[in-house]
């Protein structure tokens, strides 16, 4: 029965929550193989004099534990 690793990440994009989320997986794509699964867990913005100025998408991602 394979086993499921689950990690958190954050992503952040100044492009809005879509960009964020992709960035995130994105990211941890150049290190995890086999990403099976993205559950996004937050969203939350940083605010710079009155304006959005940056998403950030806390995501947990999802992928296989693979066998030695």
């Amino acid at each position: 029965m394979p086993v499921t690793k689950v990690i958190e990440v954050i992503g952040s994009s100044a492009d809005g929550a879509d960009g964020a989320v992709r960035e995130a997986v994105s990211s941890a794509g150049r290190s995890i193989r086999g990403i099976s699964h993205v559950d996004v867990v937050s969203i939350t913005c940083d605010v710079e004099d009155g304006q959005i100025a940056r998403w950030n998408a806390l995501v947990k991602i999802a992928f296989p534990v693979e066998p030695r």
